[in-house]
């Protein structure tokens, strides 16, 4: 609405010189885009075609999406019923109620068990926040790429009935997002041209594909570091604001996410919250404190006195809500049947017997071990010991297109419709990838000791679904293993820290009733307060560690974390960039090791190459030429992440030195290819092993890539 000059204003806030500078970014982009523009040759004497036309021309065959408007102003329990197939439930219902009677859009956070729709709830909100505030698209977050591939089915199906009236772009946004086939089926089939202008749909808009423009698409599904890296500083951030800017941003499994990332959320919460965003966190297990970090975050405040009832209640399902600057809360009664699980105590090395009386009258287990390599380990003892079971294996260490596939054996197999033949004997041994997302549901369960909050995750896997169970399965049961000597297992140790696990070993119960006793077990874990048996010297020394950890990890984060709105000059905001990769900015908003990813193809017989026997039926690849667009996706899709083993100090030089100098020596043509460039590739022998850095690797579709080093 300004029209010269004269209008602008003398001085603007930081968080509209944001937005300015990314709409000036995207505008540029597009003004400099020779598909768009085309050039004129500068021998061109006679007058070119007026800039009026010329820019016409430009903005129709660009032909930017409409942006999203709900069909209705109203979102009622009639609307839940026709947009979903069912009746709200007591939970559903009151997030529809409190967020219609909400004047001033801010943040909701539900919190409530697993399964009772809180993805339901919160498309709900997003519709209400839509129309009542006029926001224009939807972000929804997760932890990980697994967890956005898992429920892109569903939000592209709600997505859709958004989009019967008016195109609208969807976006995948994540690293992987090109070998997800559900995606690229859409993408293949929706191109829109100047002449589809009045047609309604979903569309996967070539403008939005970039990386960095991915958030301006009107449907974003990704991982959370799409919105992590808009606290990061780094090149052309700005764009990101803008296309959170006018968004509704759902975050889910907010516990899942460590004390790093967490210092960049909540500095993105505070650029949501000085923006207006409607912002909905969801989350089964939060801790108390977490919270009203959350809720402090977004509304740009310190945290609040103790005696706040909302910041310390244990109720449950919690809905916790802002208008304005005013907090609210419910505990919403809901009168679901509650689940008893026994909880046992074993050591580790009796695991194999246990399964085997567990499965007595059939039925099907599960394991859910900490690392990679102890999901292979008693995978194989447990194939060995009981050979009238199935072991199924599902970890991150498998090719993209196998874990793919196993995950949906796992769905039909274990899922809410299986049949008892289906799950008869069958005993799956995997990692964390199993405590979210996935809709399965096991007899009884196996697991290793973890937090509070993610034990309940598991466990929230075990008697899932209403189903005849066999006779020695009909109580849930889940047996907590630990080694022999009482110490933590070394791999969990490294991953959660030991104050974590001893606070989860202390309080875990004989017997726990959900969802009734979630919030009392995750509040009393990550509970302040010390009881007495915590004032010995070596948990003291525990504590202190666990505390020191946390400090240097807030720390670290806070390098390239950029400044909050009220931070003053714009340009400060900005020094110490990251740098452009979107690779890097990933890498910057999660903590740990850097991890190296590799393309996994055969090295057979005369030097060729070829994808593994199962994989496009094992058919050769020509590595003296540049591949053709639709061979560098199939190629793309074999990819795998290098164990942990291989990217710690002291061998993470030799691992890239490694493959850097195979990929130069076979694949050179290889780095023409826009989508192969820069990619690390490991050949494996005819027998699916390989050298690698002092270590021998195997790749099986059974077990994934497993290592053994030299010396050991």
């Amino acid at each position: 609405g300004i029209d010269s000059m004269e209008e602008l204003p003398q001085s603007l806030t930081v968080t509209t010189q944001m937005l300015l500078s990314g709409l000036l970014i995207a505008a540029d982009w597009i003004a400099s885009n020779p598909h768009y523009f085309p050039l004129i040759s500068t021998e061109q004497t006679e007058p070119g075609e007026p800039e009026p036309a010329r820019a016409e021309y430009a903005w129709k065959l660009l032909a930017l999406p409409d942006v999203w408007k709900p069909d209705t102003s109203v979102f009622d329990e009639r609307c839940f019923q026709r947009e979903f197939g069912f009746a709200p439930n007591i939970v559903q219902k009151t997030v529809i109620e409190r967020i219609n009677d909400t004047e001033i859009p801010g943040m909701m956070i539900l919190e409530a068990q697993m399964g009772i729709g809180k993805t339901e709830a919160a498309l709900s909100a997003a519709e209400i926040f839509a129309g009542k505030h006029h926001c224009g698209g939807l972000y929804f977050g997760l932890p990980t790429q697994a967890t956005a591939n898992g429920i892109f089915p569903r939000l592209e199906s709600w997505a859709r009935n958004q989009s019967q009236k008016s195109a609208h772009a969807i976006r995948l946004a994540h690293g992987m997002a090109e070998m997800n086939e559900e995606y690229q089926r859409l993408a293949e089939g929706t191109a829109l041209t100047s002449g589809d202008e009045e047609k309604g749909g979903l569309i996967v808009h070539q403008w939005f594909c970039g990386r960095k423009q991915a958030l301006l698409a009107e449907f974003v599904i990704g991982t959370v570091d799409q919105l992590l890296m808009a606290a990061l500083k780094q090149k052309h951030v700005m764009l990101r604001h803008l296309g959170l800017s006018e968004k509704i941003v759902v975050i889910d499994e907010c516990h899942a996410y460590d004390v790093y990332m967490s210092c960049y959320l909540d500095r993105a919460l505070t650029w949501l919250g000085a923006y207006g965003v409607p912002t909905i966190i969801l989350s089964a297990t939060l801790p108390a404190k977490r919270r009203e970090e959350l809720v402090c975050a977004y509304l740009g405040r310190k945290p609040c006195p103790a005696d706040e009832g909302w910041s310390v209640s244990r109720g449950y399902p919690l809905l916790t809500w802002t208008d304005g600057s005013q907090v609210h809360q419910e505990t919403i009664p809901f009168a679901d049947q509650q689940k008893t699980v026994l909880i046992h105590r074993a050591d580790e090395s009796t695991l194999t017997k246990a399964v085997q009386t567990a499965l007595s009258t059939g039925g099907c287990a599960g394991v859910i071990v900490n690392t990679v390599k102890r999901a292979q380990n008693f995978a194989r003892q447990l194939s060995s010991e009981i050979p009238n079971a199935e072991v199924f294996v599902f970890h991150a260490g498998f090719l993209y297109p196998d874990r793919a596939e196993k995950e949906k054996q796992l769905l039909t197999r274990l899922g809410k419709h299986s049949s008892p033949k289906e799950r008869d004997r069958l005993i799956v041994v995997g990692t964390q990838v199993l405590e979210q997302s996935l809709d399965i549901d096991f007899d009884v369960m196996f697991t290793d000791l973890c937090p509070m909050d993610l034990l309940l995750q598991r466990i929230g896997r075990l008697h899932r679904h209403q189903r005849c169970r066999p006779p020695a399965l009909a109580e849930a049961v889940c047996t907590v293993l630990s080694p022999a000597d009482g110490t933590f297992e070394k791999g969990a140790e490294m991953i959660y820290g030991a104050w974590a696990l001893w606070r989860t070993k202390e309080l875990l119960p004989e017997r726990i009733t959900l969802p009734r006793d979630i919030p009392q077990l995750v509040q009393s874990a990550y509970s302040e307060n010390n009881t007495p048996l915590e004032q010995t010297p070596e948990l003291k020394k525990m504590r202190s560690t666990a505390f020191l950890k946390s400090q240097e990890r807030r720390k670290n984060a806070k390098a390239y974390r950029l400044g909050t709105p009220d931070d003053g000059f714009f340009g400060d905001l900005l020094d110490a960039d990251i740098g452009g990769s979107n690779a890097r900015g990933e890498a910057a908003v999660r903590d740990g090791d850097p991890s190296i990813e590799v393309l996994l193809l055969v090295h057979g017989e005369d030097d060729r190459v070829y994808f593994l026997p199962w994989q496009y039926g094992g058919a050769e690849i020509l590595k003296s030429h540049v591949p053709s667009e639709r061979e560098c996706c199939q190629i793309a899709r074999q990819r795998i992440r290098l164990p942990h083993a291989f990217c710690t100090a002291r061998r993470i030089d030799q691992t890239i030195a490694d493959l850097e100098e195979q990929t130069q020596r076979y694949f050179a043509e290889w780095q023409h290819a826009p989508l192969l460039r820069g990619e690390l590739i490991l050949l494996l022998e005819p027998d699916l092993t390989a050298r690698l850095a002092g270590c021998n690797l195997r790749y099986s579709r059974e077990n994934g890539l497993e290592y053994k080093e030299d010396d050991r």
